[in-house]
């Protein structure tokens, strides 16, 4: 047969004018978080249009672990507020409206009863008689006291006032005290409803408190909410600066250390910054303190210097504006709180409320500044012990995080939204062909990531993916714990024992076992294959969700993603 009769066979080139012109994009992971600020057509790369369960690292974006019950309060009444003591052993307590509890362990122990508010703030100070926190609520209860074994209801033979004062102050015998922290080894406290700060004597738990009236020290009225240590240099220090904060957004900075001696205490300037949207809606970070307001959160260092219709500018929270805007709108009633898991390199801004489905928590690295939100939590406030993190809910119970690969035994959803992508031709439309995505996890671990795009600035994600397989705890040679294996009956028993020349030498359970122990296997790169996505428009934005459902928190980092795409003509 001639070559001729294979002519019709072989492969021919397809004419240059109709060939199909492919380019390639890489798009990275959305290192800057969750970016709300810039403009659509003209975003910056490494920005998130939706980023709930992903958190962003130096390098990517990582899921989330899940969280576990660790204790259920007698009461099914919201968790309002949670604080530790620290000493010879870590505790930690949980309050509702009306009873405090100890959380340490999860069968709570009652602490406190018949209380007016379950919005505590507590102190520690330490002194030659030992270790002392004081607890204060913002309902004004006689004060609690604790050394680390026995809590004590302070009355008016503890703390009191002057008798001689007048008009006789509403804590003249220790009651109506909203807020105590501590400053140059004294306790400070506030009077509720009032511009009225009071202190102890250095280094005393308890006696007589004298007054420091803040009313003329103010220009817009209000009552005194909170006050906290701003330190510059990160510790405690000649350099410390005692700050009153007001209900109408007023700071009030003094130093010294001896308010009774004019020598020794001065005031250092008053500033306007922003309502502050509860008492513990503060959080110190390095030489700074973060204000979580209306308008944001705000750094107290940026305040002294700049006029207050510009600390947008400095706010912490400016990439993600409008969401804050939202939560403030939806969940102001409640108070906030915050919380900086070192150990974990990010800080926690409860929005509290909401409704199953409808949970969500602000979430920030510390690191970098980066945003995104965590859904699924019914955080109401946090805790620690140790170096674990817990939060409270609505229903009375309080969760450890990342803990599991399961939302108190649901699955999650991890979604990922990048930026509006023009690929580099903003005044054409673009087909974006097919993507592929690039991952680190742990090496046997599976995942079925689910890939797809939105496009022309308009939002919609798909359907959640079915949940990823449960690769279970991974174990590796010379990790395991020799252990029974479950349901294994050994062949012998007391009442038919081996033979004395046979009989182990260790018990039976050694010697039939399994590989029990977890172990953390390295991490490895992986691609995904090309999936198509076939959307035609002016601008895109990747998507990406993974559905986790499995027993240990995942271990899966999103690196980056490469695009095939070509143009379908200028848009007219």
């Amino acid at each position: 047969m001639t070559n001729a009769a294979y002519a019709g066979f072989r492969r021919q080139a397809v004419p240059a004018q109709v060939a199909q012109k492919l380019q390639t994009l890489t798009i990275p992971a959305p290192t800057r978080g969750l970016v709300l600020n810039e403009n659509e057509s003209y975003m910056q790369p490494g920005a998130a249009l939706v980023l709930d369960n992903w958190l962003p690292t130096m390098k990517g974006c990582k899921i989330r672990g899940g969280h576990i019950l660790w204790s259920t309060l007698p009461e099914t009444t919201p968790v309002i507020s949670m604080f530790n003591f620290v000493g010879g052993n870590q505790q930690m307590f949980a309050g509702n409206q009306t009873k405090l509890y100890n959380v340490t362990g999860s069968s709570p122990s009652l602490v406190a009863s018949g209380q007016t508010s379950g919005n505590y703030v507590a102190s520690q100070l330490a002194n030659q008689s030992g270790e002392h926190m004081l607890v204060c609520n913002e309902g004004g209860d006689y004060v609690l006291h604790y050394d680390g074994t026995t809590w004590t209801k302070f009355n008016g033979s503890q703390i009191n006032a002057d008798p001689a004062i007048t008009p006789p102050p509403t804590c003249l015998n220790g009651h109506n005290l909203t807020y105590v922290w501590k400053y140059r080894n004294r306790f400070f406290f506030i009077e509720g409803g009032t511009m009225n700060a009071w202190y102890l004597p250095t280094n005393a738990f308890q006696g007589r408190i004298l007054q420091i009236p803040l009313a003329g020290a103010t220009t817009k009225g209000g009552h005194l909410v909170c006050g906290f240590t701003w330190s510059l240099d990160a510790g405690d220090g000649i350099d410390d600066k005692c700050v009153f904060y007001t209900s109408e957004g007023e700071a009030i900075i003094f130093t010294g250390s001896d308010p009774s001696t004019a020598a020794n205490w001065r005031q250092e300037g008053r500033y306007a910054v922003s309502k502050i949207l509860g008492m513990n809606a503060h959080q110190a970070i390095g030489g700074d303190v973060l204000l979580a307001t209306v308008d944001g959160l705000i750094p107290i260092s940026s305040a002294i210097s700049k006029d207050p219709s510009q600390l947008e500018l400095a706010s912490v929270t400016r990439a993600i504006k409008p969401m804050w805007r939202r939560e403030v709108d939806r969940k102001r009633a409640q108070a906030w709180t915050m919380f900086k898991w070192d150990e974990f390199g990010a800080m926690f801004v409860a929005w509290p409320g909401g409704t199953p489905g409808d949970y969500t928590t602000g979430v920030v690295n510390i690191a970098t500044g980066a945003w995104a939100r965590i859904t699924g939590w019914d955080a109401m406030c946090f805790g620690r012990l140790g170096a674990n993190m817990f939060f409270g809910t609505q229903a009375g119970t309080i969760m450890q995080t990342e803990r599991s690969g399961k939302d108190n035994g649901a699955p999650y959803v991890a979604t990922l939204v990048g930026g509006w992508e023009m690929f580099s031709s903003q005044a054409s439309t673009i087909v974006w062909r097919q993507a592929r995505a690039q991952f680190t996890t742990r090496s046997g671990g599976q995942f079925y990531p689910q890939i797809s795009a939105c496009t022309d600035y308009v939002i919609n994600i798909p359907i959640a993916p079915t949940a990823t397989p449960d690769p279970g705890t991974l174990d590796v040679w010379d990790q395991g714990v020799w252990g029974p294996t479950p349901g294994f009956t050994p062949p012998w028993s007391p009442s038919n024992p081996l033979p004395p020349q046979v009989a182990p030498t260790t018990p039976e359970k050694d010697l039939y076992t399994q590989w029990d122990q977890p172990a953390a296997p390295p991490s490895t790169v992986i691609n995904t294959q090309w999936v198509s996505i076939g959307y035609t428009g002016f601008s895109h934005a990747p998507v990406i969700q993974v559905t986790i459902s499995q027993t240990v928190a995942p271990d899966i980092e999103f690196i980056s993603m490469a695009a095939t795409y070509d143009g379908a003509g200028v848009n007219v």
